[in-house]
């Protein structure tokens, strides 16, 4: 493929490539330091050796993608937050039971979970001390703070805690989530005392957050209904946190969850609309100048009014150097463009290398370029109407293609009726855009038109409508596909060396092609059938239990849950594990577990059977014992409690166990039990 061939594509993998090792090589910067200045001292000295001699080597080529490698490395390390020197961890030297005075700033507005309000909040002051840094914030519901909003300061006493990692197989770590955003530790607010004030808008988001605070309090005046205005304010401002579970879960199954979130897609949107409105003035003198300028205006425009938050900043980034390049007439290569703005995105913060956003939109964009010209050349059609919805389809399937792997890693399902929720949703959000702009402006003067309000609410309700048959037509949607990274990367292997065959048709290029869709069919599809598993685990379920015996390819789960079908913890394990049949039983009183025998103790705490001699006890739904009595009794190696305890228990328990000397395992500190025989 000739888009390969750029030099800046190469660099932008290679940089991208560093990125990623950088969760798995430890350096010192000295050592990264040495590496690209040996690095650069060889380049020059093999470019003087080719020149005096006049001579062409091939290996120098390596050694700039090593160099670049090494320099996404390197970026990683000095863009980490915890690099600062102002950074809040390196004033936490106690306790989490220490209670520190903390000044900050409200940074950014979370989903709301039962019992909490959420948001990011920037450190200013930890005591005496000025920090920096973002730490996640709880604040409980029953605290009435009216005044608490984006860009308040607050000023408050608390601890702070460590943010936990999952508890049970296969879920999702959100621990490791946020530390890809630099937010390693949490604090809480529930009854502690706490003074908000207001605080001027200094930098440009903060200013861009009180642009959107201030649209959204004029969107609550008018006569949008609330799943009206959730979605508006989710499509043009890139607030999801009013939309309900019910809206969310139905636009997942219809396969359109990604434009629910401003990305790429919408950013796309708004570049054609404003191409196709500002076309006339090409035709004049320094037209394209103009046009380009004020193309670049809207779009930034935009991101500010939707919050400057990271997924708006990448996408009218990309966007933005497409619009330049075509500004200037400049003959380039769209892939070229599109590994430019991530060369500069990745310089400049590493770490949305992690993020799935970034990864989703540029598979998106990558997939659309590479693969639209080739379904092109295979469906033509004259007539306008029909080849404007064909388009529409080619663009749909091609960036399905990119994106494939990505949404199977993350998400796990494959919404079989992409295609026709994208043939009619996209010109839906191509007219919410387009009228959503014009709303956005109009509210900015308080003079939007109640017609506008209605077209607009209309367009919704038909979108929402259309949504849910989709989604309602279930057995067009495939649920929990197990794909981990092994699949993901041997898929892209599969789309890249098809691609090569497509373009150079070889023997050589053929066999290579076959033997990346046999590694997919043995390595992904054959060998984990064929790998005996037996594991016994206890997971991590608060208020009930959950016990696993995973014989290999089928689950027996035994609980006292009302029902186990939609339970995300069992649903996780089944699709990490590759589990393929399960079946569902009661908990008993006693399991042998290989060569260890359980009993299980629960509220009735009954424990003294005759003739039996456990070697493992399960405390679960806290029984009423005198545990220092069982332990005198029964002698067990081990005993274990699950998350179906009340914690005053559980405490109690824990120092028992210290105080007798023997081993505890306890789910709600140390995640699941588990034991692979």
């Amino acid at each position: 493929m000739k888009a390969f061939s750029y030099p800046i594509l190469k660099l932008t993998i290679s940089l991208a490539m560093g990125i990623i090792a950088s969760d798995y090589i430890e350096l010192s910067l000295r050592a990264l330091l040495g590496c690209i200045g040996l690095g650069l001292g060889t380049l020059l000295l093999t470019n003087y050796y080719c020149r005096t001699r006049k001579k062409i080597l091939f290996w120098p080529s390596l050694v700039v993608l090593f160099v670049m490698g090494t320099l996404g490395l390197f970026s990683s390390k000095i863009n980490a937050p915890e690099f600062s020197k102002s950074h809040y961890s390196h004033q936490i030297h106690s306790t989490n039971d220490d209670i520190h005075e903390l000044e900050f700033i409200v940074q950014k507005r979370l989903k709301s979970n039962t019992y909490n309000h959420r948001y990011y909040v920037e450190l200013i002051r930890i005591d005496s001390v000025s920090v920096s840094g973002v730490l996640l914030l709880n604040l409980s519901k029953e605290l009435a703070l009216d005044d608490f909003k984006i860009n308040s300061r607050v000023l408050t006493s608390t601890f702070f805690q460590e943010i936990k990692g999952p508890l049970n197989p296969f879920q999702f770590d959100y621990k490791n989530y946020l530390k890809r955003h630099g937010i390693y530790h949490q604090i809480s607010i529930r009854d502690e005392a706490v003074l908000v004030f207001e605080y001027p808008a200094k930098k440009i988001r903060a200013r861009a957050e009180k642009i959107r605070e201030y649209l959204i309090e004029q969107l609550q005046q008018q006569s949008f209904n609330p799943t009206e205005s959730a979605i508006f304010k989710a499509l043009l401002l890139g607030q999801r946190q009013d939309i309900s579970s019910d809206i969310y879960e139905d636009y997942a199954k219809a396969g359109a969850i990604h434009i629910l979130a401003i990305s790429g897609l919408h950013v796309g949107i708004i570049l054609l609309i404003l191409q196709f409105l500002l076309k006339p003035l090409g035709y004049f003198r320094n037209g394209k100048f103009i046009q380009t300028v004020l193309i670049l205006c809207v779009l930034w425009g935009f991101a500010i009014m939707a919050g400057l938050s990271p997924s708006v900043v990448r996408a009218v980034t990309m966007f933005s150097l497409f619009a330049i390049a075509k500004g200037l007439k400049r003959t380039t290569n769209p892939l070229n463009t599109l590994a430019v703005s991530a060369f500069i995105l990745l310089v400049i913060r590493p770490g949305f290398c992690f993020d799935v956003g970034f990864q989703l939109s540029y598979a998106a964009v990558a997939s659309i370029v590479i693969v639209k010209p080739i379904l092109d050349s295979w469906w033509v059609v004259k007539n306008r109407i029909a080849n404007g919805v064909l388009d529409l389809l080619k663009v749909s399937i091609a960036a399905q293609i990119g994106v494939l792997p990505l949404s199977l890693f993350y998400f796990h399902q494959f919404p079989g009726l992409f295609f026709l929720t994208n043939l009619i949703i996209i010109p839906c959000l191509i007219l919410v855009l387009g009228f959503g702009i014009l709303a956005l402006v109009l509210l900015g003067i308080q003079k939007l038109p109640i017609i506008l309000v209605e077209i607009l609410g209309g367009i919704i309700q038909f979108m929402n409508g259309f949504v849910e048959w989709v989604a309602s037509k279930e057995s067009f949607l495939f649920e929990q596909i197990s794909f981990d990274l092994k699949a993901l990367l041997l898929s892209y292997l599969i789309l890249f060396f098809g691609g090569i065959f497509y373009h150079k048709k070889s023997f050589k290029n053929l066999m290579i092609f076959g033997v990346a869709i046999l590694s997919f069919q043995v390595f992904v599809r054959q060998l984990p059938s064929l790998i005996p598993k037996k594991t016994f685990i206890i997971f991590h379920q608060s208020k009930q239990s959950l016990i696993g015996f995973q014989t290999d390819q089928h689950l027996e789960i035994h609980h006292d849950l009302d029902t186990i079908e939609k339970n995300r913890t069992v649903i996780d394990f089944k699709i990490g594990a590759g589990i393929k049949t399960q079946t569902s039983d009661s908990i008993r009183r006693l399991y042998q577990v290989n060569n260890k025998l359980l009993l299980v103790v629960d509220s009735l705490g009954i424990y003294n059977l005759k003739s039996v001699n456990p070697n493992w006890i399960l405390l679960r739904q806290s029984p009423k014992i005198n545990l220092n009595r069982l332990i005198d009794s029964l002698q067990p190696e081990l005993i274990i409690w699950d998350g179906s305890n009340y914690n005053s228990y559980q405490k109690r328990w824990k120092l028992t166990c210290k105080a007798k000397k023997i081993p505890f395992y306890q789910t709600s500190e140390k995640g699941s039990f588990s034991l692979y025989f």
